[in-house]
């Protein structure tokens, strides 16, 4: 998607790329599979018809929480503190399926630009397309002014961006997005709220009982890197949701970039 974006900005106007971002954003309705539950099908399509009367919104609702209680549930564990440094970030790669395992390697952090990086905490599939998203529109906002959006800045347009979209799509997007300077959490209720340190995901609880002994701000790299990956193996040893690979990101106040520091496959 970014590259077909890229390819369309080098010939249209950059004043008109909002307007193709938000043509890209909007809901779309769904054509039903061949043999697609009749309930589901209803969902992926009616919920989006401005022409449905209350009643048959009471009626779509009772239907989809019905749909609700087969709900394959899903977990993570993702944190994310500044220091004096930048900002030290952490994450797992396990992603759940109910009781099972879906994946053993997800890649739970997302690039947004050379400066910004993004986690993943909720859907996977829903994270991966809005953070892909958010990142084509990055480079864009990049191409017209020269820099990057802080990730800030990206995390509020993110927000800005799920909240508009209809109840009945079902968004789960939790995301942490960082640069040198800040750190932001935004997810699909429209909430965005700047910090200093977060932990998200099933297992967070752990992870901030470990943050909360060991953080200090004038960490310096290594003791960062080694708090976030200590508070990641704390929630993955008590967490069923969270597992797999330790992945550890930073960016660098020195060269306003991120990078990753670690990739360690030895969790639980």
């Amino acid at each position: 998607m970014a590259i077909a974006l890229l390819a369309l900005a080098a010939v249209l106007p950059c004043a008109g790329a909002n307007d193709m971002v938000d043509a890209l954003a909007a809901p779309l309705r769904v054509a039903p599979a061949a043999g697609e539950h009749a309930l589901v099908r209803r969902h992926a399509i009616e919920p989006l018809d401005p022409s449905l009367d209350d009643e048959a919104i009471a009626t779509l609702r009772a239907e989809r929480a019905e749909l609700m209680k087969t709900n394959m549930y899903h977990g993570t564990t993702t944190v994310a503190f500044r220091f004096d440094g930048g900002t030290m970030c952490c994450v797992d790669s396990r992603a759940s399926l109910g009781n099972f395992v879906g994946s053993y390697a997800t890649e739970k952090a997302i690039p947004v630009s050379r400066t910004t990086l993004g986690t993943m905490a909720g859907s996977a599939g829903d994270c991966t397309y809005w953070l892909r998203l958010l990142s084509a529109t990055s480079k864009l906002a990049e191409l017209e002014t020269g820099a990057p959006p802080s990730a800030r800045r990206n995390a509020e347009y993110l927000a800005g961006l799920l909240s508009r979209q209809p109840e009945g799509l079902d968004l789960s997007v939790g995301t942490m997005m960082f640069d040198d300077a800040t750190l932001t959490y935004a997810d699909n209720s429209g909430a965005c709220l700047a910090g200093h340190l977060f932990a998200v995901g099933s297992g967070s609880p752990y992870a901030y009982s470990v943050l909360d002994a060991g953080y200090r701000a004038d960490l310096n790299v290594d003791e960062a890197a080694d708090l976030a990956e200590r508070a990641v193996r704390t929630a993955a040893a008590r967490d069923a949701y969270s597992g797999g690979i330790v992945n550890v990101y930073f960016a660098d106040k020195a060269t306003g970039t991120w990078r990753r520091l670690r990739r360690l496959d030895d969790l639980p």
